[in-house]
């Protein structure tokens, strides 16, 4: 099974509460989009509460320019509502020395590289998966992510 997975990262982790309310608002709209008037398989999962992961199956109905429009108008909406903000793609997410998750832009990895912050351990969140089934490489060291490492020399 192929699925198409959208990314969205938080800039502050969700209380449970809230967690619970935000997947129920998008269980709802998953429940009724559609591509081309056909139901899109849509499945919502809030990983370590700081992203929201939005995936679709695309053997029945793969989506296309309308209904993904549709979803990134609703995933506006939604986070708007419970007064979330999401990070634009130049915010990196890794994991620190004690297992917690931070951010810094992309424009601060070399500092943070030279500073010891970041190693090729550092355990980073690779939001460039757009076509995946394979959850085991969002989560990867920075060694396994020679593209994204270079940019730190």
């Amino acid at each position: 099974m192929q699925l198409y997975t959208w990314f969205y990262s938080l800039s502050e982790a969700l209380p449970p509460e809230q967690e619970a309310a935000l997947k129920a608002d998008f269980t709802q709209f998953l429940s009724q989009w559609k591509s081309h008037g056909v139901p899109v398989e849509g499945m919502i999962e809030v990983r370590y509460g700081q992203f929201v992961v939005i995936k679709s199956d695309s053997s029945d109905s793969r989506p296309s320019g309308c209904s993904i429009d549709s979803l990134k108008r609703s995933v506006s909406k939604i986070l708007n509502h419970h007064g979330l903000e999401v990070l634009d793609p130049a915010h990196v997410f890794f994991r620190q020395g004690d297992g917690s998750i931070t951010q810094s832009h992309f424009r601060e990895l070399g500092a943070l590289a030279q500073s010891g912050v970041l190693t090729a351990d550092t355990i980073v969140f690779d939001n460039s998966l757009g076509q995946s089934d394979d959850m085991n490489r969002w989560e990867v060291s920075l060694k396994e992510l020679d593209r994204k490492s270079t940019r730190l020399n």
